[in-house]
């Protein structure tokens, strides 16, 4: 720094929830903007009070920032309308100003000049009134607030057609005011800003000298090459840095996570894969590490950076980790040798029983009272075991534990599945330590593999399925009077007030995602096989579905439409990813025609997910 500061400058500096940049969670402020003005602080010798940080909404803080002395404002996009009102330091870093449409409006933006016919919300003094101006939309079509929430709810009720934000804010504060990720479109990027500390212009010069030149050094790389302290902080909030900062470790747990011909694969390594590629890393499943189940477990548990999948949650598990998924499920069952069995959970009392260290199948035993497991750290030696009548039966899951006898076992064919014992939903799991919006990031990615569907009407996720596994059976009771009457009490819903419901099923609100079973829901959609709304996919609004079809091959919603018009009703069996459990299920679906109090004609559809 040109001059050392000899006190503490007293300012305060005000703030909005703008994630990553700024936010509150659990009553702590958090983000890029946030960890950098504090590491600034430190750099400049000084510790910054936790109450000389604000939160509130953008434009009291920018009211008050340009006309009181000791105020800052962050995170301010820094444009030539703002330059004199401000003195400014930085920059924190920068985001895109995009615009957000309805799911199903139809609103496409070619370029700048389509927007000025339509109603926009944007932030009061939000840098995005600045930009939506400078791209030619006239005032009258700007509608302000102070609150993006309410501008949120606006859209939501078609008061106005586009909402204007920066784009993972935006995101953030939608799935805040929607309970749904995603629940609007981006259909334009408007512009890319960079954002800064802005303080209020009588500050002395000297303290913003001072702070710049703090910034400044936390940026330089340091002299042994690692990374700067400002890369550390943006490593915790940017996924695309901050997840190729980690270390991916899985096991042999065919056909999830398996090594054949010299190359890690299987569903959840393809399926993380394509989240590094949504999410723009460098990463591959070349940096997926295998190992023994115990080694990742415990350096997930104990060492920030580690990543370990494809994990089970359990309640005994859940506070050791932080969780993004599910990705798969399977079944824990009992191995043993042929001409053995298990008719009761007390015969299994009467067993030597062996299981993997740390493994979720020794939690199914215990959780039994079965506590006289033989333990070991890889599947070989309990096979080995098993087959030397040194065990009774191997606690594992199906699948896998069908693969691993096929590779160790001398006789696999005398070994079989003699009692089933839990099903469990598998997850990603990071280190307690790993920073939330990367978790938040990876999740979202998720979401989208799962919901979004190619031009063939089948999403990612499906088709990775469907390469590793047939479709399943499921363990929710359903019965196709549950279906009927969620049909017709919807259909009458849509005759008495249809916007007002296709606003309800689209929130996945009760009855229409049931609040008790969550398999059982509604979707709609309009006699030209458009989806009108989805009570659990909210992605799939305004989509065409004709000509398109399950993993299968099987065009089922041309087939329901069709048969609701010359029918009036009838039943659809296919193959569909189940809201209450992770995995393609088979499923059948009753449809009925009915007609809304706009007069438009609906197809109303709720299924029932078939079970053994």
């Amino acid at each position: 720094m040109t001059e050392e500061p000899v006190e503490q400058p007293a300012l305060i500096f005000l703030t909005e929830e703008f994630p990553p940049f700024n936010y509150e969670e659990e009553g702590e402020l958090k983000g890029i903007g946030v960890e950098l003005l504090k590491a600034a602080y430190e750099e400049m010798g000084f510790s910054l009070p936790d109450d000389a940080i604000r939160i509130g909404l953008f434009t009291e803080g920018y009211q008050t920032t340009r006309s009181t002395p000791g105020y800052v404002l962050f995170s301010t996009a820094r444009r030539p309308e703002r330059e004199d009102q401000f003195l400014w330091a930085g920059p924190i870093a920068s985001t895109t100003i995009v615009l957000f449409s309805r799911r199903g409006s139809e609103i496409t933006v070619a370029d700048e000049r389509d927007l000025n016919q339509y109603k926009i919300g944007a932030v009061e003094d939000d840098v995005s009134v600045l930009e939506l101006k400078r791209a030619g939309v006239d005032e009258d079509q700007i509608v302000t607030d102070p609150d993006p929430i309410n501008l949120i709810r606006m859209l939501d009720r078609g008061e106005i057609d586009l909402y204007a934000s920066g784009d993972l804010a935006g995101e953030y504060l939608i799935a805040k005011a929607t309970g749904k990720y995603g629940y609007f479109n981006q259909v334009y990027r408007l512009t890319e800003v960079d954002i800064y500390y802005a303080f209020n212009k009588e500050t002395p010069k000297r303290e913003i000298e001072w702070f710049q030149s703090a910034i400044d050094a936390l940026k330089e790389t340091p002299a042994d090459g690692g990374l700067s302290g400002y890369n550390r902080i943006l490593n915790r909030y940017m996924p695309s840095k901050g997840l190729a900062t980690l270390t991916y470790m899985t096991e042999e747990y065919y056909p999830y996570n398996f090594l054949e011909d010299g190359v890690v694969q299987g569903i959840s390594v393809d399926i993380i894969e394509e989240i590094f590629t949504d999410l723009n890393t460098d990463l591959s499943r070349d940096q997926v590490f295998l190992s023994t189940w115990e080694d990742g477990y415990q350096k997930t548990l104990s060492i920030p950076g580690y990543v370990l999948f494809s994990t089970a949650r359990t309640p005994e598990r859940e506070d050791l980790f932080l969780w993004a998924g599910p990705i798969v499920r399977s079944r824990n069952v009992l191995f043993m040798r042929a001409g053995e069995s298990v008719q009761t959970v007390d015969d299994i009392f009467k067993l030597s029983v062996g299981a993997i260290t740390d493994d979720v199948a020794g939690d199914d035993l215990r959780l039994l009272g079965y506590d006289k497991i033989k333990y070991a750290t890889g599947a070989e030696e309990l096979i080995q075991a098993l087959e030397a009548g040194e065990i009774d039966a191997w606690a594992y899951a199906e699948y896998p534990g069908i693969r691993l006898i096929g590779m160790h076992a001398q006789h696999p064919e005398a070994i079989i599945i003699a009692y089933p014992l839990t099903m469990h939903e598998y997850y990603v799991t990071f280190n307690r330590e790993t920073p939330e919006p990367l978790i938040q990031a990876f999740q979202q990615a998720l979401d989208r593999i799962q919901s979004e569907k190619d031009a063939f009407g089948v999403s990612r996720y499906e088709r990775t399925l469907y390469r590793y596994l047939t479709p399943g059976y499921a363990t929710d009771l359903l019965t196709e009077e549950d279906a009927v009457g969620l049909v017709s009490r919807t259909a009458d819903a849509l005759a008495d007030d249809a916007p007002a419901t296709i606003r309800a099923i689209k929130a996945g609100r009760h009855p229409y995602r049931d609040e008790q079973k969550p398999g059982l829901y509604v979707f709609v959609y309009d006699t030209d096989v458009v989806m009108v709304a989805d009570a659990t996919n909210i992605h799939l609004v305004g989509v065409s579905f004709k000509g398109k079809t399950d993993v299968t091959g099987e065009a089922f919603q041309d087939m329901m439409v069709e048969g609701a018009l010359e029918n009036g009703f009838g039943w659809e069996d296919y193959v569909s990813l189940n809201p209450a459990e992770s995995g393609l299920f088979w499923k059948r679906t009753y449809y009925q025609l009915a007609i809304g109090s706009d007069g438009k004609e609906y197809v109303v559809c709720s299924g029932i997910f078939k079970t053994e």
